[in-house]
């Protein structure tokens, strides 16, 4: 069992309990003062506004008690238990990274070198300089170099091979520049739900990355994107490395290459000596929802609002089904969803139950979900 599988208890530090408190006060002043209170004595009435504030106080107390515990703490609190497990901080906004193909307007009979630092600008504020330096050689009409943008955070991801055009710092024998692959690898800063997961997982580190949870975290501080990992061994000696971002995105070319430097760049307490590492997106399994529901007569006057939390469902259940890999293609909890929204019954006709294999992701395509109106109960 690992302790992903584990339930923890819920605990609380002091009572907040207002009835509780309220009553216990009501009591102790009877007791000193041999009078009953009624609901209406003024000394009750006093009494249940020093209770308010005390039950107040209990709670500042018990939510400040419960940032000693890691999986209640937030923030800096978090950031602050993280020493307490092994060697592992919270991931920083990360900035997103493309590789540019620089033209020359003709050939050259010497090299041509560009520097490094060479900025090219989306709009003037979305902006990528070079890592490298670039030389031509002589003859040739172009080069690529990487460059990284000087934003962190998501805001540099996307933008696909031709976007990206506008050169700032003009080099000789300036042509045309552009990006050749999509900019990807820019990332928010960790959350605290994926820090504390990660927290919990740095103690498989004690060991290289040969052990399953091992691969799991080192995959993962590559980027605050990453919501998956499934590592298989197709065959001895073979880590396969499967990865799915947020919102059920695949990583591409940037972000694989990024994950697979940290698995075996220069970094000789990670990789097994012996492992050959591959880095992929899961393999793709589509579905597509075709669905008509409909709402119970009782409830006909509300229909607008539970079409609108029907919709909501459908996009919770969308999101439940394509976040995780390994996660067979559910009608049964999409039935579930739908008919939480308060709907009296639905007809699925798409999808069927679809067994999805570890190293593969459900990926919606088509979705057509009716409202057929209401019925009798």
């Amino acid at each position: 069992m690992t302790y992903k599988d584990r339930q923890f208890p819920d605990i609380s530090f002091v009572n907040t309990d207002t009835e509780t408190l309220t009553n216990s006060l009501i009591k102790g002043y009877e007791l000193i003062t041999a009078r009953r209170l009624f609901p209406a004595d003024p000394a009750r009435l006093f009494i249940l506004w020093i209770a308010d504030i005390i039950v107040q106080e209990r709670v500042i107390i018990d939510e400040s008690a419960k940032q000693n515990v890691p999986r209640y703490a937030e923030g800096e609190f978090l950031d602050s238990l993280a020493e307490i497990f092994k060697d592992t901080e919270r991931l920083q906004p990360q900035p997103a990274r493309t590789t540019f193909r620089f033209f020359l307007s003709a050939p050259r009979p010497s090299a041509q070198t560009i520097t490094r630092g060479t900025r090219t600008t989306v709009d003037g504020v979305i902006t990528f300089e070079t890592t490298e330096a670039l030389t031509i050689p002589p003859g040739a009409l172009c080069g690529d170099a990487t460059a990284v943008c000087l934003l962190a955070g998501t805001i540099g991801n996307g933008f696909t091979p031709g976007q990206i055009t506008q050169i700032i710092d003009l080099y000789p024998f300036y042509e045309r520049v552009e990006n050749t692959t999509t900019s990807d690898g820019g990332a928010d800063v960790e959350t605290d739900e994926a820090f504390y997961e990660r927290l919990r997982e740095s103690m498989e580190t004690f060991s290289t990355a040969g052990p399953l949870g091992s691969y799991i975290y080192w995959t993962k501080t590559a980027s605050a994107r990453i919501a998956d990992v499934k590592p298989t061994s197709p065959e001895p000696g073979h880590a396969d490395i499967r990865v799915l971002l947020e919102n059920g995105e695949f990583p591409d070319g940037e972000m694989t290459q990024k994950i697979y430097e940290t698995l075996t760049g220069g970094n000789d307490g990670v990789r097994p000596f012996t492992d050959y590492v591959t880095v992929s997106a899961p393999d793709p399994k589509p579905f597509d929802i075709d669905a008509t529901y409909y709402i119970p007569l009782p409830r006909a006057n509300s229909a607008s609002l539970i079409q609108a939390e029907t919709d909501r469902k459908l996009a919770e259940y969308i999101k439940w089904q394509t976040e995780r890999m390994g996660r067979d293609v559910n009608p049964s909890k999409l039935n579930e969803m739908l008919m939480s929204a308060g709907i009296k019954r639905v007809d699925i006709r798409s999808p069927g139950f679809v067994v999805v294999e570890d190293t593969a992701v459900a990926v919606k395509q088509n979705v057509n979900l009716i409202y057929g109106g209401i019925e009798n109960d």
